[in-house]
């Protein structure tokens, strides 16, 4: 059974290197979120296998996989045989915002390196992490910006916003906010609503009694996706927002998706690729592997006080080899990965990001229009 508290360090003796940069994969393999883990696993072994054919220098590059689950608990186990059985030195994962804030304390006590290439909550720009923890993935205060730049494209100076009643929306909404003041529009009205109603229609029918021109909508998955059904029925012609998540919603044999207000509904999603965090696991992995070899050791107080200065400042590299010819020449470098973006702000966070935007088609999948770039606030 896994433990319900995190697991802590109790000798208080620093890591020591074996040579052996060890990374362990957490990422669900079981569970709803399965779907999205288990490409990743081919896509860290190839990365993997890529830096290990263009050498650490003095290191070797061994990968561990461990399922993150379904919850909490079961990453906590995962991580808890990462830490007594493997011995790794950093972790790529989880992919679950709710997971990282619940095993990073663990992580982090017992001095292992994280990157996450999914964890989108803000919660985690200022966690208390003592330079151990980075994110490959917009943070949600990112894709709230593009989504109030989004909002401001239809030309209004006012929205009203709807967003789940729990941790996740109320943390999602109040990043809302602050991007909507910063494109000078007004909030004319709030509606959180509770995740596990099956019928919205009294909901919608509160938020549409004001007779809002732009609705902003932050959802999840299941619940979003009854929330914009909802929202079809109601045959609205205000202009919808919605926030990645709802890239996934299922809306097939929805009844309404005839109606005109589909076409009014535009999300925001961070990755529209065919193996979605693709690319940020890689990223994960090469400034792993970049800061390592320049530290010239496997000891996460060693190498991942470099993972933000690698990504930016130095000469420009996309591919790990690339950024090896670099190191070797002594140079300092600017990892920017294969989206050609990646910069880490002093938190650890991406501070430039390409979004692209999404509507229904008419099988109720979300279907790709066009991209939107965001830099984040100084």
């Amino acid at each position: 059974m896994a433990d319900t508290e995190p697991r802590v360090t109790t000798t208080g003796v620093p890591r020591r290197g074996d040579g052996v940069l060890r990374i362990g994969l957490l990422i669900p393999r079981s569970g709803s979120g399965a779907s999205l883990g288990e490409p990743l696993v081919e896509v860290a072994e190839r990365a993997v296998a890529d830096i290990e054919r263009s050498g650490l220098g003095e290191l070797d590059i061994e990968l561990v996989v461990r399922d993150e689950g379904p919850d909490t608990a079961t990453a906590r186990s995962a991580v808890d045989e990462f830490i007594d059985e493997d011995g790794v030195d950093a972790v790529v994962g989880p992919l679950s915002s709710s997971v990282a804030l619940g095993v990073l304390p663990t992580l982090i006590a017992n001095r292992i390196g994280v990157c996450s290439p999914a964890a989108t909550t803000a919660s985690l720009t200022n966690f208390p992490d003592d330079g151990l923890f980075v994110r490959t993935t917009p943070s949600d205060a990112m894709i709230s910006l593009a989504m109030a730049q989004t909002v401001a494209q239809t030309g209004v100076d006012a929205t009203t916003l709807v967003y789940p009643d729990d941790p996740f929306g109320r943390d999602f909404a109040i990043e809302i906010k602050r991007a909507l003041v910063q494109q000078s529009i007004t909030l004319t009205g709030e509606l959180p609503y509770d995740t596990t109603d099956d019928d919205y229609r009294d909901d919608v029918e509160e938020l549409l009694a004001s007779d809002p021109r732009v609705i902003t909508m932050i959802g999840d998955k299941e619940s979003g996706s009854r929330f914009v059904s909802a929202i079809l029925a109601s045959g609205t012609e205000a202009d919808v927002v919605v926030n990645d998540a709802l890239a996934d919603a299922d809306l097939t044999g929805d009844p309404n998706l005839a109606r005109p207000t589909r076409s009014r509904i535009t999300g925001i999603a961070i990755d529209a690729g065919s193996v979605p965090f693709a690319t940020a696991t890689i990223d994960c992995l090469n400034l792993l592997a970049s800061s390592a070899t320049q530290a010239r050791s496997d000891v996460a107080d060693d190498f991942m006080p470099l993972m933000i200065p690698t990504s930016r400042g130095g000469s420009a590299c996309r591919e790990y080899d690339d950024c090896l010819s670099l190191i070797d020449d002594g140079l300092n470098v600017d990892y920017n990965g294969p989206s050609g973006l990646l910069t880490l702000t002093a938190n650890g966070d991406p501070g430039v990001a390409t979004f692209v935007t999404f509507g229904f088609d008419d099988d109720g999948r979300a279907s790709y229009r066009a991209s939107i770039g965001v830099i984040s606030a100084p």
